[in-house]
């Protein structure tokens, strides 16, 4: 933040767009006592004019000064590639947003543009206006339901009922003056079946709009036996008054391509209509009138078929069709009319001069299968429906992938207990409606199509997310004191982020989610093996990915790791249900695992995006995690490793549970200043600062007795004897560092500090502070490399930041071997691929390497002993290699140390855990 208070901003992609259809938000830290609630905020482009801002608060300090806030522009006033944000009065948009209220509607209004909403009923979209001529109307919800799945083998067909989404509640959440956001909150009822999947719609209209934009989250509380989704989206109307030969439908490709005809086409008669003719209807233009045309055709006009309907379904990433048929509906039949590989998932239908609606569906080809349909554009009125999922593949099959369960020793799988069971979980999808005065022309269509594909994003720069320590502050800007190692982080990320299309993590369900780990004999991810499948942000993989977002400014980062909270937010958290509250573990469908815990759905991975994007659906889900407390009466999570003592009514680790409850109580805290939730953090953090043995406490990985109704812990013994390696690795220690940072209680610092420092300390140290050694606490030394460094930097001890070093530069697990292709009859496809690669590995030792860099960047070796020239190919070190792996260590007499080699992977190389000098 400069000396005068502002903040510098910029796009995510580097320069501004023409516009952002329907607006644009995003949060901006700030430092604490910096400015308060009152304090007006605006934003000046680099000429110093300025423009259009609307803000709010999204998280508090404890003295109330605001830590967060979220803001939002307009639609295209004053968007320069680079601003500022400062105290200051806001510039007033030239076509501000109104709200009114009134007669069973909302109506919402900027400039000539009107959207009116309903507050009853199954119609929540009245209607669209501009320049007071009805565009769109009668939007509703639909969802198709099946009771069986389909299985054209067996000869049956399924019984199917379609219900529209009824409106319960509707709540005005902002009325401008540069956006207004409705809340609609409902249920989907009719076609026989009970009222189910609760949903939430917002809508948003941004000053200077011609464009709603729709955001609709549902819950799935059906029966995964009997309620199989066919369908599911959005419907509305589109009054057409141009004659058919000056109506058009289009559809866009994502790679700028368009297909766009007529409702009655001219081109290919066998009489020419001529170039006056034929060119404006290509280009969606009027034609000129009739009485100028070739008589040869305009005598017989009225014989040439009438396209009335459309389809383009995109029923796999890699795949779409068009089809389209003519007025006589179901008696006729289809015609293919065109194919491409990845629709935009934007189409436009209306007049050359009567204009209509061009509509778009976000991460159309990445949520397939999705699709498009245009109905009855031969009529005075066409229905269009924006499917999010589409009635023409095969049903959502919700059920589990067996009946049966295959045991944690071979497949890593936890079934059981609860069985699996999707209930609660949900997804959402954005639709964007813009009102057209006329056809646009080809270019408008795909502009409009670009900005469905790509929602533009303001962010700051990583030196001024750095300045702020965000979420912890366990992280710097990528330094040239480590060029190797920044080197192979940069290349790890290029990797992943390729390998979500190279294997299409794609699907309405899986689209976000990465895998968990690589089967290198078949040569593809373990998706099909208990655990090891879809990842479900195991080890704090969304952390790393945010983390690199934070440090880099990369874009391509930035949105796998939108995309990832979303699915992680939605897919893999119970919002409902016997579950509300908990998420999943990894496994081979994202619900399928029976460990449904706090560490997936807690708030703390997901405030990243909330706050750098002011997102109200994530919002919402945070606080839903709040759920979890309750939860933990029934789903205790060590219930299956060992009685529960009889002290408490349920049990936590104090890493990762008590840290994920944290969490939650942590963010709604600082959102909402509820001292409620402060003074449960301040209990636990007591209770743990007064145990014997601090974060060590307790068996299994440091369970300890947990008071739901309260948020208090008491110490049930049995320290040392399991594993602490799951205490920290889903943020953790970062919310905690942020905890100690703002929440004064006496030896809680000391108490965390302590673990950091201790926990890869050697049995003899650990014995001098806690009178015994806690042996099994050492697992996996590489991922609290960091936390060691960190504890360096408290106590001013830079042997701590070295002993970080070391560790690091003796470890091998996560460190992998470059990208190699693979092709011929060993692979479907040909493909690249990384050996051996987990991601569980990828993510936790990226992020102690990003920690230990920011918290030792002085004691950094310019080469890890692994990326030694010297070394480099071998299995692993010997001791004419001390001098190398050690350092600077060389004046301690420093010794190798035997570790728990385990076997040998295809390459040769040994993941050995351990650490060579102490």
């Amino acid at each position: 933040m400069a000396s005068n208070g502002s903040v510098d901003l910029q796009w995510l992609d580097g320069a501004a767009p023409s516009t952002t259809l329907v607006g644009s938000a995003f949060g901006v830290p700030w430092t604490q006592g910096a400015i308060d609630k009152t304090t007006a905020l605006a934003a000046t482009a680099s000429n110093g004019s300025g423009i259009p801002l609307q803000s709010w608060p999204l998280a508090y300090w404890p003295d109330g000064s605001l830590k967060w806030t979220g803001h939002a522009l307009a639609v295209t006033e004053g968007l320069t590639n680079k601003f500022t944000v400062a105290p200051g009065t806001p510039a007033e948009p030239t076509d501000e947003v109104t709200v009114t209220d009134a007669n069973g509607q909302i109506r919402v209004t900027t400039g000539s543009f009107t959207a009116v909403f309903n507050k009853s009923g199954s119609t929540l979209i009245d209607s669209l206006q501009l320049d007071g001529s009805t565009k769109a109307a009668g939007g509703k919800l639909l969802i198709n339901v099946q009771n069986a799945p389909d299985e054209p083998e067996l000869g049956t067909s399924p019984k199917t009922a379609l219900t529209d989404g009824q409106i319960e509640d509707v709540t005005i959440e902002q009325d401008g003056p540069v956006r207004a956001v409705i809340k609609v909150a409902g249920k989907y009822s009719g076609g026989g079946h009970a009222p189910f999947l609760p949903f939430t719609v917002r809508f948003y209209v941004s000053a200077g709009a011609t464009a709603l934009r729709i955001v609709h989250f549902f819950v799935f509380d059906g029966d995964q036996f009997s309620d199989f989704i066919s369908g599911i989206g959005l419907t509305f109307t589109t009054p057409l008054t141009d004659e058919l030969y000056n109506r058009q439908v289009r559809f866009a490709s994502a790679d700028g391509g368009l297909w766009a005809e007529s409702v009655r086409g001219l081109s290919g008669l066998r009489r020419d209509a001529t170039a006056p003719v034929l060119t404006p209807q290509f280009n969606g233009q009027a034609v000129p009138d009739i009485s100028t045309w070739p008589t040869t055709v305009s005598s017989e006009v009225n014989l040439l078929p009438i396209w009335s309907d459309f389809t383009l379904d995109q029923l796999s990433a890699g795949r779409f069709g068009i089809v389209k048929r003519t007025n006589a509906g179901r008696k006729a039949s289809f015609l293919d009319a065109g194919f491409g590989t990845r629709a935009a998932g934007a189409g436009y239908v209306g007049g050359a001069t009567g204009g209509g609606v061009s509509f778009g569906l976000r991460e159309f080809w990445q949520k397939a299968p999705s699709g498009l349909d245009v109905r009855n554009a031969g009529t005075d009125t066409a229905n269009i429906t924006v499917w999010a999922y589409s009635p023409r593949a095969p049903a959502m099959d919700m059920r589990h992938y067996d009946v049966v369960a295959h045991g944690l020793d071979l497949t890593y799988e936890d079934v059981g207990d609860p069985d699996p069971n999707p209930s609660g979980v949900g997804r959402s999808y954005e639709v964007i409606l813009q009102a057209e005065r006329a056809t646009p022309a080809r270019t408008d269509t795909v502009a409009f199509a670009s900005s469905i594909l790509t929602v533009p994003q303001v962010v700051a720069t990583p030196s001024f997310y750095q300045s702020r320590s965000l979420f912890g502050g366990l992280w710097a800007q990528p330094t040239d004191k480590a060029p190797t190692i920044e080197k192979a982080k940069s290349d790890l990320l290029d990797f992943y982020v390729a390998e979500v299309d190279q294997r299409q993590f794609y699907g309405f369900w899986n689209y976000g989610d990465i895998m968990h780990t690589y089967d290198q004999t078949r040569h593809v991810w373990r998706y099909d093996v208990g655990g090891f499948a879809w990842d479900n942000a195991e080890c704090g993989s969304d952390l790393w990915i945010w983390t690199s977002f934070l440090r880099t400014g990369r874009a391509d980062v930035f949105r796998i790791a939108a995309a990832m909270t979303r699915h992680v937010s939605e897919v893999d958290f119970h919002h409902t249900g016997p579950f509300a509250g908990l998420g999943s573990r990894h496994h081979v469908t994202h619900w399928g695992d029976g460990a449904k815990e706090a560490r997936m759905s807690s708030s703390t991975l997901k405030r990243p995006y909330f706050y750098l994007t002011a997102d109200e659906l994530v919002g919402d889900i945070m606080e839903y995690s709040l759920q979890a407390d309750q939860a933990m009466y029934k789903w205790e999570p060590l219930r299956k490793v060992s009685p529960l003592p009889p002290q408490a009514p349920s049990r936590v680790r104090l890493g990762p549970d008590w840290t994920a409850l944290a969490g939650n109580w942590f963010t709604q805290w600082e959102r909402t200043m509820d001292d409620r939730w402060l003074e449960r953090l301040k209990g636990g953090m007591a209770d743990i600062a007064g145990f014997q043995y601090g974060f060590f406490t307790g068996g299994d990985g440091g369970a300890v007795g947990f008071f739901p109704d309260t948020g208090h812990m008491i110490d049930e013994g049995g320290e040392g004897t399991a594993s602490y390696h799951l205490s920290m690795i889903f943020g953790g220690a970062e919310l905690l560092i942020e905890l100690i940072q703002i929440i004064d209680v006496p030896n809680f610092t000391k108490t965390f500090i302590e673990f950091c420092q201790y926990y890869n300390a050697s049995n003899e140290v650990q014995t001098q502070r806690y009178g015994k050694g806690l042996n099994s606490a050492k697992n996996f030394p590489q991922w609290y490399a960091k936390y060691q460094a960190w504890a360096g930097v408290q106590l001013n001890d830079d042997s701590l930041k070295q002993a970080a070093w070391d560790v690091l530069n003796a470890n091998t697990v996560g460190v992998w071997p470059p990208v190699t292709q693979v092709g011929g009859t060993d692979v479907l496809n040909p493909i690249n691929e990384i050996a051996n690669v987990a991601t569980n590995d990828s993510a936790q030792l990226s992020l102690s390497q990003y920690g230990t860099l920011a918290m030792a960047p002085d004691q950094a070796p310019t080469s890890l002993w692994h990326m030694s020239p010297s070394v480099a190919g071998r299995a692993e070190p010997d001791e004419s290699d001390e001098q190398t792996i050690c350092g600077s260590l060389s004046e301690k007499e420093s010794t190798v140390l035997e570790g728990n080699k385990t076997v040998a992977d295809r390459e040769g190389r040994r993941w050995w855990r351990r650490a060579l000098c102490m």
